[in-house]
C-alpha cells in the first residue's frame, strides 16, 4: 500500500477518534466520511483526472470523436501482448 494512502488512513483514524472522544457524536459512518471529505478536499490526482475529463468533453464538443472501441481494443491488446 502506498505510503501516502497509509498516512491518509491514519489521519482519518485520528479524525474519527477525535470525533468519538468528543462525545455526543450523532453521525452515521457515511456522514462521518462525508464530513472528512468536506474537510479534506480531493487530492491533486483527482483534480488532474477532472481536468482530463473536461478536456476530452471539450474535444468531443469540437467534433473529435476519438477512435472506435474495437480499434482501440486491437491496438491495446497488440501493444500489451494480450490475446485477441
Amino acid at each position: 500500500m502506498p505510503t501516502e494512502m497509509i498516512e491518509e488512513l491514519r489521519e482519518f483514524h485520528r479524525f474519527l477518534t477525535d470525533k468519538l472522544s468528543a462525545g455526543g457524536i450523532d453521525l452515521s459512518p457515511e456522514e462521518a466520511l462525508d464530513e472528512w471529505r468536506r474537510l479534506h478536499p480531493q487530492s491533486k490526482a483527482f483534480d488532474e483526472e477532472v481536468a482530463a475529463l473536461r478536456e476530452a468533453l471539450d474535444d468531443m464538443a469540437k467534433g473529435d470523436r476519438g477512435i472506435p472501441f474495437d480499434q482501440f481494443d486491437r491496438d491495446f491488446r497488440k501493444r500489451h501482448n494480450l490475446p485477441a
